[in-house]
């Protein structure tokens, strides 16, 4: 029986996929099994798998399902102890698997999962960003915060798979982020440990996302204000930014009445977020001019952090 499963959710992405899928067989940790599980691709993909003649690797071909039922599947077709999903645009580094085994086989049973350092690439491959791990223990509030990357993707973490038993699969009903929200619960009930090594490349590119959705992401957290209302209640500044984000995400969604609604709210639950009067007024000066904005301030985000 493999120690681990190794899971990557693919669709139509064959360009990029040879590449994660290398990045896999050639970990120095050997003691695994890959699923490859194929959201019904109409492209090249069957043969890029079919071409790795490794006895470690099993295609699963599939009917359309979204994000959050696929890794559902890969971790109830998973044999091994421990869950570890790859993204099928992102690399793992050779030393990930040990890396993170190292740190369960230290902390025994006290971890439920082990994440590490990232770094973000472009399309040529070149590194536009790194990040080390901070955060461990139980770290459901810093995470309602989202003051750090954390694991950066759900290409970073390995996960228990007795984990998924206790506090349920990925939710279904969360088409984008489903993997944050799942960490969320995590952290209710696990601790969260880390090896401070990095682990995966996370590739920034022009092609779509499966979960870069921005009306799915503003009810998502929408979701999350519901289920944590308590620890919101008393933290009026952290309910205040989720309240602005989800009013941003309107904005540019080309519904700046609605995202005036909320960004209101927030102002009202935190008048000192000066942010989300900016937006307020933003949000009158039309689609283009609000989008423009909002990628100028990401881009300094960016280079702030790096």
């Amino acid at each position: 029986m493999p120690l681990i499963t190794a899971i990557i959710t693919t669709f139509n992405r064959a360009q990029f996929l040879e590449k994660a899928v290398k990045s896999i067989l050639t970990q120095t940790f050997e003691n695994f099994e890959l699923l490859v599980l194929d959201n019904s691709s109409t492209d090249n993909t069957q043969e890029i798998v079919k071409g790795f003649n490794d006895k470690r690797i099993k295609y699963i071909k599939h009917k359309p399902i979204g994000i959050s039922a696929a890794r559902n599947l890969g971790v109830k077709k998973a044999s091994g102890e421990f869950i570890a999903f790859l993204d099928d645009d992102d690399e793992w580094l050779p030393n990930k698997l040990q890396n993170q085994i190292d740190i369960f086989k230290k902390n025994k049973l006290d971890a439920a999962l082990v994440y590490g350092g990232f770094v973000w690439i472009n399309e040529k491959n070149k590194i536009i960003g790194k990040h080390l791990p901070a955060l461990r223990g139980y770290i459901l509030k810093e995470l309602l915060s989202q003051k750090d990357y954390f694991t950066g993707s759900a290409s970073n973490p390995m996960i228990r798979k007795s984990v998924f038993k206790n506090i349920g699969y990925y939710n279904k009903n969360v088409l984008t982020g489903e993997d944050w929200e799942f960490y969320l619960r995590l952290s209710q009930k696990f601790k969260i440990d880390f090896t401070n090594k990095f682990v995966v490349k996370i590739k920034q590119h022009s092609g779509s996302r499966l979960g870069d959705k921005l009306l799915e992401a503003a009810e998502l957290e929408l979701l999350v204000l519901k289920n944590y209302s308590e620890i919101f209640k008393n933290n009026p500044r952290l309910k205040s930014l989720y309240l602005q984000k989800i009013g941003g995400k309107f904005c540019r969604i080309s519904q700046p009445q609605k995202g005036r609604i909320y960004l209101k709210k927030a102002i009202r639950v935190y008048p000192l977020n000066y942010l989300a009067y900016g937006q307020y007024l933003l949000s009158f000066l039309g689609d283009s001019c609000y989008k423009t904005a909002h990628k100028f301030y990401r881009n300094i985000v960016r280079k702030c952090h790096f």
